[in-house]
C-alpha cells in the first residue's frame, strides 16, 4: 500500500466518524446519522 493509498483510507474512515458514527452531545446524545434520519423522517409524517 503505497502512502497516498494510506493517507485516503485514513481520511475515509475519519469523515465516515466524523459525519455518521460519532456521538454529539448537542444531539442528546446521538450521532449526527441517526439524528438526520429522525429529523427527515418527521418531515415525511407532518407533509
Amino acid at each position: 500500500m503505497t502512502v497516498t493509498e494510506l493517507k485516503e483510507l485514513i481520511w475515509r474512515y475519519y469523515m465516515s466518524y466524523w459525519n455518521n458514527r460519532r456521538i454529539c452531545s448537542a444531539n442528546d446524545g446521538l450521532p449526527p446519522m441517526v439524528k438526520r434520519q429522525q429529523y427527515y423522517s418527521s418531515l415525511q409524517e407532518s407533509a
